[in-house]
């Protein structure tokens, strides 16, 4: 015999009617104020940090210097600050809240891939295996973006696979190239797939 269903309660206030409805409706839905256009300027900012690697402080894995860290530590930092605002914007814009709780579950798919990713790049770091700095970045973001896609729109799985493809081909190349996959991945993927997104997803 099939467990009986929780079934919404008639009697109910109108007021906790509509909180019922709109918190049934967050929690089984999907995360829509993805932006866009954040996407694109995250990618730009990984293209000026590229630069900055190669014309001013050397490359991470090359020159084990605080400001050649540095340049993805802010990066990271206004990569996070944009994301949010536009967010934000994007949400309030929709007429939807911010932080809803499937924003929370994404937060919490993309917290395990991106924590790994730091104690990786520390063990990289300590460990004289920091040329492989980039393959362990593309593979720990793409999976923490194809877990969060699961609650998310699909352009943002497809993202994460994307950027875990590129990790896999990333293997295949010499050390020297690992500039140029980082700007392919956090540089060429999130302009190309936040238009995309801007395109068919409002913003």
């Amino acid at each position: 015999m099939l467990a009986s269903q929780p079934q919404f309660d008639e009697h109910l206030a109108p007021s906790e009617s509509l909180l019922y409805i709109r918190r049934t409706l967050d929690a089984a839905g999907r995360l829509s104020s993805i932006s866009g256009s954040g996407m694109v300027w995250v990618g730009i900012l990984a293209l000026a940090a590229v630069l900055v690697n190669y014309a001013v402080t050397g490359a991470p894995w090359e020159a084990h210097t605080l400001a050649a860290l540095s340049t993805w530590a802010v990066l990271l930092l206004l990569s996070a600050a944009i994301t949010v605002a536009t967010m934000a914007t994007k949400a309030r814009r929709a007429g939807q809240p911010f932080w809803s709780p499937v924003l929370r579950k994404a937060l919490w798919a993309l917290s395990a891939p991106m924590a790994t990713g730091a104690i990786l790049t520390s063990a990289l770091l300590l460990h004289s295996g920091a040329a492989l700095l980039p393959v362990a970045w593309l593979a720990c973001y793409g999976a923490a973006l194809t877990s969060a896609g699961v609650v998310s729109v699909s352009p943002v799985r497809w993202m994460g696979i994307s950027f875990l493809t590129l990790a896999l081909a990333s293997l295949l190349l010499p050390l020297a190239w690992g500039l140029v996959i980082l700007a392919l991945g956090f540089g060429g993927l999130h302009i190309a797939f936040g238009g995309y997104i801007f395109w068919r997803h409002d913003g």
